[in-house]
């Protein structure tokens, strides 16, 4: 077998498709491949190429992503892919070592449809991703919850001026979010036809701090809510009241309700919200452990010497002072206060893993893990809200 790796180029477009159909078993609709094309620059692409065949791809795409205290530039890892006919042969490890040096910032993250694969990378779970589905017949808010009114129905066109400008001011806040731009907008807003998947065009909400998106399966009595973005927590529940206040279908399902969020709490039943589907969110793989440890902010006052073992970077060690206002991170030979792989220090950074938890499997250790455990957590749950 003779494999080599190669940088795309655009003229290499029309093979990424079709790759990407045959990896992943789809077809994708043409209003999203035109989408795509104006998205993606291929020379941040790397094609694995065996006996002259394209076996295994993956992708760059750089944005900026949530982190406690603020954003970060980073990497998505996207578009990883191997065919059926080249699997365990080598393509993926390949691929991901090749592109690890051609990343420019300190941190990546990847969202995996295959949960064994990329911890050998120096990935680690960071987010978890959420379905659910609630009885909309049977959902009553306590007669003491919040109920702060302010929301209206707005069309698309608003919707282009509106949902923009409020996702940017809740991505600020949000541990994960990732920030959309222009075309990614442009193609969630245009809502093809083909990707209805059999519902209704969207309906808009808007409050001033907050943005809904939803539509209606009649033929299944059932409203998909895909966008809910709040800044405010009076503008997460004003939502959450008129999406579960309606009538003409018996249920609710949405994926923009993480793990910890607060609507529970706003019922008088919290087990109307039924999970039926829970997993890994996020990836994060962190590249650069000073700058990255540096570019987010801490629930508590610390100073910790980490030792970094990294499969592909070798090891390091790094002492984080920082706190509420932020963060200093330097190499340094003094002994370790905390010793942790690549990938346990990616499901640490995004505040929605516990130190503890991951040192009560083995994952990290030393005597500065409940120091650890208490600076790094987020104050509210990380949500990335949009697939890359």
């Amino acid at each position: 077998m003779s494999l080599t790796v190669r940088r795309a180029t655009d003229a290499d477009f029309d093979a990424l498709i079709e790759h990407d159909q045959r990896g992943f078993g789809t077809t994708h609709a043409p209003g999203w491949i035109e989408a795509v094309r104006r998205l993606l620059d291929l020379e941040r692409f790397l094609f694995a190429e065996v006996d002259g065949v394209l076996a295994g791809v993956t992708g760059a795409v750089p944005f900026p992503m949530g982190v406690p205290g603020g954003q970060v530039g980073i990497e998505g890892v996207t578009w990883v892919s191997v065919l059926p006919t080249h699997r365990r042969r080598g393509v993926l490890r390949a691929l991901m070592e090749a592109q690890i040096p051609t990343l420019g910032t300190a941190v990546a993250a990847l969202t995996a449809s295959e949960g064994t694969l990329y911890g050998r990378y120096g990935y680690g779970a960071a987010t978890e991703y959420r379905r659910i589905r609630i009885d909309r017949r049977f959902a009553v808010f306590r007669p003491e919850a919040p109920d702060p009114g302010g929301v209206r129905m707005i069309t698309r066109d608003e919707a282009r001026t509106h949902a923009p400008e409020v996702h940017a001011r809740w991505a600020a806040a949000t541990p994960a979010s990732v920030l959309r731009g222009p075309v990614l907008w442009e193609y969630f807003l245009d809502d093809p036809a083909d990707e209805r998947d059999g519902g209704t065009a969207l309906f808009h909400l808007a409050h001033p701090d907050g943005y809904a998106s939803y539509r209606m399966h009649h033929d299944r009595g059932t409203m998909v809510v895909r966008d809910l973005f709040a800044a405010t927590p009076e503008a997460h529940a004003a939502l959450w009241r008129v999406l579960l206040t309606g009538d003409f279908v018996g249920h609710l399902e949405t994926t923009q309700c993480p793990p910890g969020d607060a609507l529970g709490f706003l019922l008088t039943d919290p087990r109307l919200i039924r999970t039926t589907e829970q997993r890994d969110g996020v990836w994060v793989r962190v590249l650069d452990v000073p700058a990255a440890l540096a570019a987010r902010r801490y629930a508590r006052e610390l100073d910790l010497v980490l030792e970094v073992h990294d499969p592909q970077l070798g090891t390091s060690r790094t002492r984080l002072t920082g706190g509420p206002d932020g963060a200093d991170a330097a190499p340094t030979d003094a002994l370790p206060d905390v010793v942790l792989g690549a990938s346990a220090l990616g499901s640490l950074y995004l505040g929605g893993h516990r130190a503890s938890t991951l040192a009560r499997a083995g994952l990290v250790e030393g005597p500065g893990v409940a120091a650890l455990d208490a600076a790094f957590v987020a104050d509210r749950p990380p949500m990335h809200g949009t697939g890359f």
